[in-house]
Formats: C-alpha cells, structure tokens, sequence
C-alpha cells in the first residue's frame, strides 16, 4: 500500500511493526491444502442450494450449488468446515480423513439456541424471560466511528445514546435506558468482563464479543446499583484450533456534519446598524447615526482593505478541510483441545480539526485471553488488558475554541495580509491557540480478570465458578499555560504593533488521579435437565472496594517557557499550591438465581440481590432486591404446531422486580464544615468553622419497580420476527430537598436531600425482521427496532407555583419553563391590540398573556411537556449480499425531543457576537414588515417556545460496502480471506427542523461538532 502523504501519516511504534513481521515470518509456506466436497440437505432431505460452507477461523468459503453440492479446499485435515443457512442450525465439522460430506441441516426458529449474556451468566433466547436487547460485536465494527458507545446509537431497542460532541477523546454520548427515571443520575451501570467498569467507549470494538443490554427486573441481580439499566459488555476468547491472524488497517477523513453559517461583514453591520436604530428608540431617519456608514459597508463588500474592513469566514480560516484519523487493529487466536488463546493489539489515531491547535487523540488496546482446562474439571482463566490514552488539547478548551469560531466577527482580520496572525475576538483568535500552551491528559486504565471453574465430582451440573479482578486506572492532567504574543494593527499610527496577553508569565498545574478497584466473588451454579424438566441455580457473594487518590501542584513565574517541570517554577510561598485527598467505597452482596423450565415451554426465573453500600450509614446499608419473570412458548403446544405450522416460535413473558439506585453523593449521613469566615483574635489569624447542610441519618437508596409484558414470534422458517414489549417502572425513595426555608437565624444553609421524590415512567419496544436468500447469488435482511419512554414527575417536595401549568409534578423529568409566543408583532395594531412587555415594539415577539391578567411576566412562563431526552428512537439496518460483494445500510434517529437555541436568538447582540444566517435571512425590519423571525437585538423575555426547535431527526448512521477476494486467489497467496471495504458514519442528516447546525446537538449549538467520518480499510485473515 503506498501512503501518497507520508507528513500525515502517523505510523505505530516500532514494537508493532515487529509484531506484524513476526506473524506473517510465520505463515506456513506448504500448506498441505485438502479438498472436500459434498452435499446439503434440509429437514425433510431436499437439496439446500445457497448454504455457506466456510473454513473455521478463516473467511475461505463457498456455497452449495442448486443441487446443494459444495466442492472447498481447506489447509489440512485438521481443519473445520462451518456449515449454516438462514433459519437453520449452523454445524461445524472436522475434516479429519473424509474428504466426502453429506450434511443434513436442523430447522432453527430465528437462533432460538442463540446465547444471551445476562447477569452473572448466559441463557439461551428461546428460555430467556427477561428483557434483553443484544448486538454483536462484529455489527459495531461497521461505523467507523471512533467511540463504541456511540456506535450503539438505533441498535438496542430501548438504548439512548446522544452524542452532543465529537472532540476525539472527549465525544463519550449520553446514555440513557428507556429515558430517564430519576431527578438524580440517570447512567446506567456497565458491566465489562463480569466488572463494573468504565472507558466502554475506548473499547477496541475487534475485541467485543457482544453487548447486552438488561432494561427490566433481569437487571435486579445487580441490586442497588441497576434501577438505571445494566449494560453487559463481554470481550472475545480463543477457540481452539489453528493458529488464526486477524490484521484490519483503516484510513479515514473527517468533517463535520454541519459547520453552522454565520453571517459575512456587510449582514452583518446591516444587522448591527438596524439594532441601534431601535436602541435609539427608533428615531427619524435624518437624526440616526449608523454604527457603520455606508462606505463603510461597501469596502466591506469589495474587499479594498482587508486591514480595517475585512469579510472574514472564520471556519474556513480554522478549521481544517480533511484531517485524518487511522486505525490499526491485530489479533491472533487459537489453541488445543486444553488450552485456548487470544492475543490483540489496536491502535487508533484521530487529529484535531483546528489549525494551529493542538488537538490529538491517540489509543493503544492491548488484550491477552488465556482459558486452560488444567483437568478434566478444573478450567482457569486469565483475561488482562490496557488502554493507552494520550489527549492533547489547547488550554481553552472544547467551548472556548469552537465559540470564538462561530461568534467571532467577521469584520474582524483572523490574519493581516503581511500573514501576521490578528488578535480576533477578545484576543482569543484560534489560530493564535498553539501559542497559549497546552492541556496533555494521558488514562492507562489497566484491567485484570482471573477466574477458575471446577466441576464438582459425582454431582452432575453442578460447579464452583471464581472470579478475582483488579483494576487501576492512573490519570496525569498537565496544563501548560503561557503568556502569548500577537500583532495588532493600530488604527491611528497605521503600524503593526507588538502585543501580549495572558498570565504574566507561565504557570503549570500537574494533577495525578489513581483509580483502584478490587473485585472477588465466587458462585455455586448448578444446570440440569431431569426428562423433560430443565433446572438451574446459581448463588454467589461478592465483594469489591474502590478507592481514590489524587494530589495536584501548582507552580508559576517561571523564568522561561522552555522547561514545563514543576521544579522549575518559582519557590515562593506565593508562587505555588498543592491539594489532594482520598476516597473510598465499597460493597458487599449476595446474589442469586433459580430458574425451572417444563419442555422449554413453561418458563420461570427467580433472582435477587441482598446488596451492601458504604454510601450509606451503618444500619440501613444493606437491602434486598428481589425480580420474578416467566415465559409460555405458546409455540410448543400442540394447538398451535398441529394448526398453524407457520409459526416457528411464539412466546409471552413477563417480569416484576424491585431494583435499586444508591448513585448519589458519599457521606451525606455525616455532618461536614468548611473553614471559611477567619476571625482575628490578637494578633493571630484565626480560621472560621461552619457547618455545611445538615446530615440526613435515614439516607437510602432509589427503589425502583419494574413490570415488563412482551411477546415474541418467528415465521415461516426464520424469514419475518417480531418483538414486542410494553414496560412501566414506578422509581420512589428519590433523594431530593424539601423546598422550606430556613431561617438564617438556624446557622444551617439548607435541607439535607430526603428520600421523598416519586417518577413514573412508562412505554413500549418494538423489533421486526426479515432475511431470506435468493437463488444461490444473493441475500438480505431488514432488522428495524423502534422504542417510546416517557415520565412524570409524581412527587418532588415541589414549591407550590402561581400557576399550574408552572408545576413541574405532573410533567416528565426535566422539563423546562417557557415563555409561550404566536409569532411576532408585525404590525402596530398587533402591539396596540395585544399586552406586551415595557419596551416591546414592532418585530418584537408576541408573547401569549397564558394567565389573561393582561399583563407579560413571569406568571405567563408554562412547564413544555417535552426535553432533550426523546421519547422515540428508532434505528433500520438494511444488509445485503451478491457474491462477493456486500452492502450494509443503518439508520437512526428520535423525535419526541426539543433543543432550546440559546445563541441561535442572538441578532445584532451589543456583545458584540456574530449570527446564524438562518436567523437573519427574514428578519423584521422597516422594510420587511411582514417578516418570519424577530428584529435585530429583539426584545427576550427569556426562554420561549420560538426558539425552542423539534429536535426530530433521521440519520444514515452508517453505510459500507466490501468486497471479499476470491478464495483461489486468496490461498495461492497463502492468506485466509482478504477484504476491502469503504464505509462511513453520519453520512447523511434529515432534521425536522434543526438544520443551522447538528440537531443531536443541544443548547448553544457552539461546541465541537459531531464528525462525518468517510473510512477506507483493508481486512486480512491468515
């Protein structure tokens, strides 16, 4: 592959290229290849054409012909063939001495043998009674985005994932599980590898196995910490067999979705002179002054002196077109009958989109998974692994940077024509960000997982599982900031004069954060089937303890900039600070499940959680959190497989649990103080105490209780499938203050928070898919899964409004006061006619007099029965496959969702702050009184509903087309399979209404951006 830009290419460490050497010195170079062939069958002994007969370990395949023959060459006799067809059971064989196969395929209702990861263990989905949505790994893999969370976005029914930014390093989205049910936190709890963990975002996504997402009472074996949801990520093992390589390479370019258009220098001095013209208080023509004349706004419109009048495109000035982000993934797998293994190594690089900033983010992921079966019953484990995470940042930060692009004025210079760099807005111009120093943070989370599983002898099903895990997590923050220098041009001697801003000299600050967590636990489980009962048990005790240490100094009038050590700086007492602290948490549980099954017909599930939490005082730490499900699989009774044979699998289930949420602040049982307020006694300077909010001694955690009822059904072999699920929670003990005043005279600042708020939430899911194949060329499939959530805030101690419709009971978790509006005044019987706030003219918003006193105020603000959190997601994956070629199409999108757009109202703003066009472009003016938006610098009351946007939107999430080589090309080169492929992410938007920017994003509209990424990569087994 020649790399055309060797200067933007960011090549690994020289330990990588070793490695990549190392395995392909091992390829064998003579191979002894072994032909086999045969012939497929279905259930009732009819040729099945179009099966695909794949190579194990490798993508070397074929399918059968129309008379179900397949003909394969495979590398030796102790290959395995892996033989599957769409609604059917997949078989793996070994070759061993035949070289003849004759192959009879088992019906399988839609994967009903498929295992799903659930709490502290897996089941099969056709006896699954809870509500669990699941993706594989290998799905994630096609949106090259950077950041496996939001990689989740539309795939799991239920799951919201926003993702507001997409600075690299920092675009971790939002997640939430069937919306929000708490006024408190609201994240889920996410498991890694049986641990609750966190950076699932800079997960290597090779490495994922699947993701399962618990969103009713299955989620209740987590106790205390799962009222929120659980997500269960599990990472891949080695299989054995022989020695497999995997190695991906990918280059990408990326851009912003939307880069928001601003108005150019003559609008905007228009804009500016229209807003001091009613400043003025909109005075005869003859007596206004404009701000600009129109001279000036012609040199603004020929460009004649780009010094003093300039028209400047501040995003196309500092933001780079196409920078580059790469990835580079290896595994190796494989194993004996004992022992199996799984080594992998990533490396991600994404660049900054700022000229002159430096803005970069680079990941390492190393993986090693070792399991060996030391005797016939004893099988260890050993599963370790690192992320290296290397972010550099400007010192201003992600808001500053993208602010000063969007606000700045364009009749400010970014540079001189001499190319000297111009101050710009308020001497933040970003391309004067290199100069400022920088903020490098590096995270080497390093994750250890050791566990054992032993067969108890003589008691068939019954065995002792262990788990030991320890985990540290050390942070380095390091922030360099910098006196900088710049020119600017002054006005009146015409000369370029030397200027400098920030600290007076340099100072550093160096933060370090260690993170432990040490987990153990050990579980007896116990899986039988007696004839046609199937029973299983499992218990356990767990525990884990967290801790963390942090310390910080801080040293400045340094000499010189050229060295960035705290040592350097001065020795002062003045000069410099130190700070940190430690803290701790731990748990203590038992957990357990029970299940029963008849026929895998008639299914039930018991599981609970006696769960411990030091967040809370001695006395009430611990609580049980019990959850009961069953199942009925109407499908295996006669009535239904005598009389309506097209019906593969149906089945009804039904869950009840009681959960927990103890994500709250620490130590709110203790009372605390502050030193503040010295008092001076003599000739000594005495530190004041007082006492913080009063302590709440009951203090407990959330209870939540989840009801779910679903139906789920399989047709005609596999070919359509449909889940439906309708769930309720009613979350109560939520900690919130009493809104009661308290006299100053107390000496106390306010209420501790008490476990009296109330939410309940309520909706439904929705999941239907069709794959088929046709002819022996060509398949697809449609998955399409569609989620509503809403709630309503039943009780929060709530300060009794004037108003109603002010209240926030009632009304669904966060939602916010508007002023409500019915256009604007376009005309002076409008305004004559209708109440208006003191001050309120022509072009000025028309604000509704809701209470009918005649009066604007606050009394006329109303609770919006909508948030930022949407009540719809949906997401559309289109899969399809010709030969050698394969096509995947995901959609995603939500509604039901709102963005207030605070910066978007700005017009002509005193500031002074650049606008959006959008906003402009129909403005109410003397001479466009019949306009759609509101005058420059308008009169705002505050929050209202005109600029309050439907937050609706569809995206092609992702797309990517491959092509897979020829296997007769593919073994002459001794490889397994290689594939090429393009794919993209965010490719295309359809919004609503929001299109001045993203319309994920919400509030200002003025952070980093989301990216649109356009990804090229190759794959290569061998």
């Amino acid at each position: 592959m020649k790399i055309k830009n060797k200067k933007n290419f960011v090549y690994p460490k020289k330990g990588v290229i070793a490695m990549l050497l190392m395995c392909i010195s091992i390829i064998p170079m003579y191979a002894q290849e072994v032909r086999v062939t045969g012939q497929v069958f279905d259930e009732t002994g009819t040729m099945l054409p179009g099966a695909s007969i794949v190579e194990e370990g490798t993508t070397n395949g074929t399918t059968t012909d129309f008379d179900g023959n397949f003909s394969l060459n495979v590398a030796d006799e102790n290959a395995r063939i892996v033989v599957s067809y769409i609604g059917y059971k997949t078989q793996t064989l070994t070759v061993g001495g035949r070289t003849q196969f004759t192959i009879n395929m088992e019906m399988d209702s839609q994967g009903l043998d498929e295992v799903v990861v659930v709490g502290y263990g897996t089941k099969t989905k056709k006896t699954l009674t809870g509500s669990v949505a699941t993706v594989e790994g290998e799905t994630l893999t096609q949106t090259p985005s950077a950041n496996v969370s939001a990689n989740l976005q539309g795939r799991l029914p239920g799951l919201t994932a926003n993702q507001r930014t997409g600075q690299p390093g920092s675009d971790d989205p939002t997640i939430l599980i069937r919306g929000a049910g708490t006024l408190n936190n609201n994240n889920p709890l996410i498991i890694i590898d049986g641990v609750p963990r966190a950076n699932m975002s800079r997960l290597n996504p090779a490495d994922i196995e699947n993701i399962s997402v618990l969103k009713d009472a299955s989620a209740a074996i987590y106790g205390a910490r799962a009222a929120n949801g659980v997500i269960l990520v599990t990472t891949k093992k080695g299989r054995s067999g022989k020695p497999s390589f995997d190695l991906s390479f990918d280059t990408a370019i990326s851009r912003p979705t939307v880069v928001p258009e601003v108005l150019g220098s003559v609008t905007y001095a228009e804009v500016y002179n229209e807003a001091e013209y009613y400043a003025q208080g909109r005075p005869a023509m003859s007596d206004f002054s404009p701000f600009y004349s129109e001279s000036d706004i012609q040199k603004f419109r020929d460009g004649s002196d780009p010094i003093l009048y300039p028209n400047t495109n501040w995003a196309e000035e500092t933001l780079k077109s196409m920078p580059l982000q790469q990835r580079l993934s290896l595994s190796a797998s494989g194993g004996s009958e004992k022992v199996s293994y799984l080594l992998s190594y990533s490396f991600l690089n994404q660049e900054g989109h700022y000229v002159n900033n430096p803005t970069n983010y680079t990941q390492h992921n190393v993986r090693v998974n070792v399991e060996a079966d030391l005797t016939d019953n004893l099988t260890l484990g050993a599963n370790l692994s690192g992320i290296i995470n290397k972010k550099e940042y400007a010192v201003e930060g992600n808001f500053v940077n993208f602010y000063n692009i969007v606000r700045a004025i364009p009749t400010l210079p970014a540079k001189y024509p001499n190319g000297e760099i111009a101050p710009g807005r308020l001497g933040q111009n970003p391309l004067l960000l290199d100069r400022r120093g920088y903020n490098h943070i590096d995270e080497t989370p390093l994750y250890t997982t050791f566990t054992a599983s032993y067969k108890i002898p003589f008691v068939d099903g019954l065995k002792l599982e262990a788990s030991l895990n320890y985990d540290q997590d050390n942070h380095t923050n390091k922030t360099w900031v910098l006196p900088y220098n710049f020119v600017e041009y002054n006005v009146n001697t015409q000369q370029y004069e030397d200027r400098t801003l920030g600290p007076p000299s340099p100072n550093l600050t160096n933060r370090f954060d260690k993170y432990t967590t040490l987990l153990h636990n050990y579980r007896l489980v116990y899986d039988k089937k007696f004839g046609d009962h199937g029973v299983g048990a499992m218990i356990g005790q767990e525990q884990q303890k967290n801790e963390h240490t942090w310390v910080q100094a801080y040293r400045q009038n340094y000499v010189s900039s050229a060295i960035d050590q705290i040592n350097v700086g001065s020795n002062a007492p003045e000069d410099k600070d130190n700070a940190g602290t430690t803290t701790a948490s731990a748990y203590n549980n038992y957990f357990g499940r029970f299940n029963y099954d008849y026929k895998s017909k008639y299914l039930l599930e018991f599981v609970f959680r006696y769960d411990g939490s030091q967040v809370f005082p001695q006395g009430k730490r611990y609580g049980f959190f019990p959850a009961v499900s069953g199942g009925w699989r109407l499908s295996e009774e006669p009535f239904i497989k005598d009389n309506l044979s097209f019906i593969d699998n149906l089945k009804l289930r039904f869950s009840y649990g009681e959960l927990g949420n103890d994500a709250v602040g620490q130590y709110q049982y203790l009372q605390s103080f502050s030193f503040n307020n010295n008092y001076v006694f003599g000739t000594t300077d005495v530190p004041g105490v007082s006492a913080n909010t009063l302590p709440n001694a009951n203090i407990t955690w959330e209870e939540s209780k989840k009801t779910d009822i679903g139906i789920e059904a399989s047709l005609f072999g596999g070919l359509f499938g449909t889940e439906l699920t309708f769930w309720k929670e009613n979350r109560s003990n939520i900690l919130t203050s009493r809104n009661l005043s308290i006299p100053q005279i107390v000496g106390f600042p306010g209420l501790p928070d008490e476990n009296i708020g109330e939410v309940d939430s309520h909706g439904f899911e929705v999941i239907l898919s069709h794959q088929n194949t046709i002819g022996e060329d060509f398949n697809y499939s449609l998955n399409a899964n569609v989620a509503y959530a809403t709630s309503e805030v039943v009780f929060m101690d709530e300060t009794p409004n004037a108003e109603e419709y002010q209240d926030q009971t009632g009304r669904p978790v966060g939602a916010g006061l508007y002023y409500e509006t019915d256009g604007i005044f376009n005309t002076q019987e409008e305004l004559d006619s209708y109440p208006h706030r003191a001050g309120s003219g022509l072009g000025d918003l028309k604000i509704i007099d809701l209470n009918g006193d005649g009066e604007i105020n606050d009394l006329d603000r109303f609770r919006y029965d909508k948030t930022n959190t949407p009540e719809w997601v949906f997401g559309l994956n289109l899969g399809m496959g010709y030969k050698n070629f394969d096509i995947n199409l995901f959609f995603q999108g939500q509604a039901g969702a709102v963005n207030y757009a605070t910066r978007f109202e700005d017009l002509g703003t005193t500031e002074p702050a650049n606008a959006f066009v959008e906003r402009a472009e129909d403005r109410w003016t003397l001479d466009n009184p019949d306009g759609t938006m509101p005058r420059a610098r308008h009169d705002n009351p505050g929050d209202n509903t005109f600029f309050l946007f439907d937050a609706s939107f569809v995206r092609l999430k992702s797309a990517e087309i491959g092509y897979t080589f020829p296997e007769d090309i593919t073994s002459k080169l001794g490889l397994g399979g290689v594939r090429l492929y393009v794919s993209g992410s965010n490719l295309l938007t359809w919004a609503k209404e929001i299109e001045f920017t993203d319309p994920e994003v919400s509030g200002q509209a003025l952070f980093y951006p989301q990216l649109r990424v356009i990804n090229y990569g190759i794959n290569v087994n061998f």
